[in-house]
């Protein structure tokens, strides 16, 4: 928001930003490790685990586990009779 507010409102897409990191990455490497002992030592934060976006997690989103639009009121339909029962 201060960027957007000193540049009058006018703002960095994905791509400039993206490039600008790689551009930097270790410049930004060392900076990043520097602010989290910084605030280490000022007490904001516990360096314990240190989670980044980009982590591929398994999913169960297979076209196999997928439910289709008549299972799934198959599964509404018995759901119901189980509350009513």
């Amino acid at each position: 928001m201060a960027f957007r507010f000193l540049s009058a409102g006018q703002h960095l897409d994905h791509d400039t930003i993206a490039a600008f990191r790689k551009r930097h990455f270790e410049a930004l490497a060392g900076l990043f490790v520097q602010i989290l002992q910084f605030c280490q030592k000022a007490g904001l934060v516990k360096l314990r685990h240190v989670a980044i976006d980009g982590t591929k997690i398994k999913a169960n989103a297979s076209k196999h586990k997928a439910m289709s639009y008549e299972r799934m009121n198959e599964t509404e339909e018995r759901l119901r009779k189980e509350v009513e029962a």
